[in-house]
């Protein structure tokens, strides 16, 4: 895996000299699944992906570029596991290929994907200032809609879920370990997930759901602070309001509506302005710098 992620390090930064001697413009690369892809009830595709919290994070970072917004290239898929992202299985369905419009046949993988359009950017100019990645739900759905499973004891469904969680860690450690080494002065952004069944204890996922996903959760806010990311939590912002916030009960659809996509772009903002102290310091060394320049006139 070193040598196959220096290699594409290497063919970025071939790509990207000559356009980096000009005014580089700004990319914002999304990575992930359904949930990072802005799915919903699935009539707003096919969509290149600027959508869900993916669509109001870029607006305000237009803010960072003089009202320029940046370029969005969302390779996220439907059903996509942490797994399928380097080889494309097992996915519970391949159809999120076709919904999102930045892929193609012969339908590569969302990591040779992430590459291809990231080197094209790079090559005309472009440079990844933000990232943002959300694995993990899926890993849970491949095996909790697994033949057989709902009949096995709790103590043999925990440690199925167990098992892909651990699972999913290392497969975050290459995931995030790719990401900073393409882009190695990038702001990362780790997305955490709600618990859909939340209010739903009528759901044969509901014991489970809360555990399973502060699991998940717990790897990602664990791994990201390894690799510079900040972990982004939304399972708070969700919780209690299942109903309101999501499309759980359209046929039990796992997927957030458009307030819960702006909800959960409300906390991506918030952890990517600045702290109030970095703010406070910058506050006091602007002002300083001004009343240095008038005490150099005055003198």
């Amino acid at each position: 895996m070193r040598h196959g992620l220096l290699r594409a390090a290497l063919l970025l930064a071939a790509l990207a000299a000559p356009g980096r001697a000009a005014a580089a413009w700004p990319v914002y690369l999304a990575l992930g699944d359904s949930s990072a892809f802005g799915e919903t009830d699935r009539t707003k595709n096919p969509s290149n992906g600027d959508r869900g919290y993916v669509a109001p994070f870029a607006d305000f970072l237009a803010n960072r570029y003089s009202g320029a917004r940046p370029t969005v290239i969302n390779t996220a898929i439907d059903r996509e596991t942490s797994q399928s992202y380097f080889t494309g299985s097992p996915r519970s369905s391949d159809d999120g290929l076709f919904h999102n419009t930045n892929y193609a046949a012969p339908y590569a993988t969302q990591q040779a994907t992430m590459r291809t359009l990231a080197a094209k950017a790079l090559a005309g100019g472009g440079h990844v200032d933000v990232v943002t990645v959300q694995f993990g739900a899926n890993d849970l759905f491949v095996v909790a809609e697994a033949p057989g499973f709902l009949s096995k004891s709790p103590a043999q469904q925990q440690a199925e879920v167990g098992a892909a969680v651990a699972k999913l860690q290392q497969n975050y450690v290459g995931i995030l370990g790719e990401v900073r080494t393409l882009f190695p002065d990038a702001e990362v952004y780790v997305m955490g997930y709600h618990n859909p069944y939340g209010s739903s204890p009528e759901h044969p996922f509901y014991p489970l759901g809360a555990p399973a996903v502060q699991g998940v959760n717990a790897v990602a806010a664990g791994v990201a602070p390894l690799f510079g990311a900040k972990y982004v939590d939304v399972y708070s912002v969700i919780a209690g309001k299942e109903h309101e916030l999501t499309l759980i009960d359209e046929g039990y659809n796992v997927h957030l509506n458009d307030a819960g996509y702006a909800a959960a772009a409300a906390r991506l903002t918030a952890a990517a302005a600045p702290e109030p102290g970095t703010l406070a310091l910058c506050v006091i060394g602007v002002a300083g710098a001004a009343g240095f320049r008038r005490l150099r006139r005055a003198a």
